[in-house]
């Protein structure tokens, strides 16, 4: 990793794709301080700046860093269970969970380089108490590490117990971590976590001005269990007696509070029509979008372009690798891309400048202009065609990124 303080450094490449602005031909990126001083063509910019450090990439383009809104680190793709429907496949999962733990801080360390090798620069990463966070924290990538916790093995067993104890956990977590990383609550789903312990969770959470993450309106079961209290996840979780609410999974979540502009839902998948939509974008919530989870697992498709024409921010998640092929977000995005006949710029902003507005980092990252933290990927390739920025997306789907830069450190590059 190359030390970012104190130096100027010029990288530029055939083309770069700032995605705020319009391609930039030989451009280049000026960086001071960690942090993206100039924008422009290369000329102008080392005319400006003669001493710099030059970091040439030769076919190849420059654009932000994939921003992943959702995204689990600890599992490892050869151990996971089969598709099928979802409340199948999550009891695989959790017969699966001791032995998968062992190997933890393996998976989540090989599944945080895989995501830098793809061009990753920020993460939101959901796990169990925030049992990743070391492995998010060391991988040179910038993120949150939300931290899902389930009420009746937290605290004293009580709601009050539960979200005192996750609170306190994600205060010591975010003790003695590197600038940009940080620790905040996850309300796992409506099948786990009772309503009164969301309500407490996400009114604390807000209070004290932190995000909140959740996974809503994924699957046909947790749907029929919001609604009836009945299906495969009724089953598995017999003990849960919440459900028969008579409402869709987010009216439910929006009844109990759930819903804010400090929230992101994960998955948006089943059950999600005009008056979902209406309430989503009224409540200002953001969505992570995982389509080959959703489509793995046996879930709708999430109805993204109309959420986006609602005006609900929308950025891209890998989840993990047991519900996912990879945890490549360019390769995620072109599955969206080609599942809603979206165009290549669209595809880019999703995967990067509307991601980071999802998490609320748009001020610090997600496209390449200056002030902003020094994030972005270089991508082997020349696009030539009518719609570039496809080109690219698609080159960063199939290849990965020659190199990866966050807050002006090289976190990866391919010799």
């Amino acid at each position: 990793m190359d030390s970012a303080v104190g130096k100027r450094s010029i990288f530029t490449a055939d083309f770069l794709f700032p995605v705020s602005s319009g391609a930039v031909r030989d451009g280049a990126v000026l960086v001071k301080d960690g942090r993206i001083a100039s924008v422009g063509k290369f000329s102008e910019v080392r005319e400006a700046n003669p001493d710099a450090e030059v970091r040439e990439f030769s076919g190849c383009a420059i654009l932000p860093g994939a921003v992943n809104t959702h995204a689990h680190l600890s599992f490892r793709r050869e151990d996971g269970p089969e598709y099928g429907s979802f409340s199948e496949w999550l009891l695989g999962l959790i017969e699966r969970l001791e032995e998968n733990d062992k190997r933890l801080a393996e998976n989540a360390t090989d599944g945080a380089r895989e995501a830098v090798e793809a061009g990753t620069t920020f993460m939101a990463e959901s796990s169990p108490y925030g049992g990743c966070l070391p492995y998010l924290a060391r991988s040179g990538m910038a993120g949150t590490c939300f931290a899902e916790f389930f009420p009746h093995e937290s605290g004293d067993g009580t709601p009050e117990g539960a979200v005192e104890f996750i609170m306190g956990k994600v205060s010591e977590l975010g003790e003695g971590l590197p600038p940009r990383v940080d620790a905040r609550v996850s309300v796992h789903s409506p099948y786990t976590v009772d309503p009164e312990s969301a309500r407490l969770a996400a009114r604390r959470t807000r209070e004290a001005g932190e995000r909140l993450a959740i996974h809503l309106s994924e699957s046909p079961e947790e749907y029929d269990f919001v609604t009836e209290g009945t299906g495969g996840l009724a089953d598995i979780f017999s003990s849960n007696s919440w459900g028969a609410t008579g409402k869709t999974p987010v009216k439910y979540g929006d009844g109990i509070g759930l819903l804010a502009p400090e929230t992101i839902a994960a998955h948006l998948a089943t059950g999600v029509g005009e008056e979902e939509i209406e309430i989503l974008a009224r409540s200002g919530v953001a969505a992570a979008h995982c389509p080959r989870s959703n489509e793995n697992l046996g879930c709708d498709v999430s109805p993204v372009p109309a959420m986006m024409r609602a005006g609900i921010r929308v950025g891209m998640g890998t989840d993990g690798l047991w519900s996912s092929q990879s945890l490549n977000l360019f390769e995620e995005t072109m599955v969206a891309v080609k599942l809603h006949n979206f165009d290549g710029e669209t595809g880019l902003r999703l995967a990067t400048l509307e991601g980071a507005r999802a998490l609320g980092v748009e001020d610090e990252t997600g496209s390449i202009e200056a002030g902003k933290y020094a994030d972005f990927a270089v991508v082997e390739v020349s696009p030539s065609g009518s719609d570039t920025e496809r080109e690219v997306l698609e080159a960063a789907a199939e290849n990965g990124a020659v190199a990866t830069v966050v807050g002006g450190d090289i976190v990866h590059e391919r010799l």
